[in-house]
């Protein structure tokens, strides 16, 4: 039998290798286009054991609801951004935005406050918000304490 010649094996080569960076490629795409899409698709919903967070909040306010003004999203953002990492003031309201209108279940905790303020924690990012019934955001920001902090929110009625 005769061996294969040295360029016919080479020329094979190139192929498998462009395959694996178009597959690598294909799969970093998917990878990221979830992990940016996570805040923004719906979560199942589901109770929290002893947690009185039926959800009676609207959900979908959008992006036209955020902070009270300009004024107070500029100090939250002062004073929180950095807890998101290097993201722009608008990143930071576009998050808050989407853990509003998230529907609560799963790692998303919701609870109603007696004075009606709605408060949610999710689990998975760490990130804590309060807004009120009509949508404007009151805090959105990364308690050291997490979940706790969220409980002890969650008792409050001001």
């Amino acid at each position: 039998m005769m061996a294969r010649p040295a360029r016919f094996r080479l020329a094979r080569f190139p192929w498998r290798r462009l395959l694996t960076a178009a597959l690598a490629a294909v799969a970093i795409f998917l990878y990221w286009s979830h992990v940016t899409e996570r805040g923004q698709r719906d979560l199942v919903r589901s109770s929290v054991a002893g947690d009185s967070s039926v959800s009676t909040a609207r959900h979908g306010f959008g992006a036209s609801v955020g902070f009270a003004d300009p004024r107070r999203l500029d100090e939250h953002f002062d004073k929180h951004g950095p807890e998101f990492g290097h993201i722009s003031k608008q990143d930071y309201l576009r998050q808050a935005q989407l853990l509003r209108d998230a529907k609560a279940g799963g790692p998303i905790l919701e609870a109603v406050r007696r004075d009606g303020v709605i408060t949610r924690y999710d689990q998975q990012t760490g990130a804590f918000i309060a807004f009120n019934p009509n949508g404007v955001i009151r805090t959105f920001f990364k308690p050291n304490d997490g979940e706790r902090y969220w409980r002890r929110q969650a008792e409050r009625g001001e």
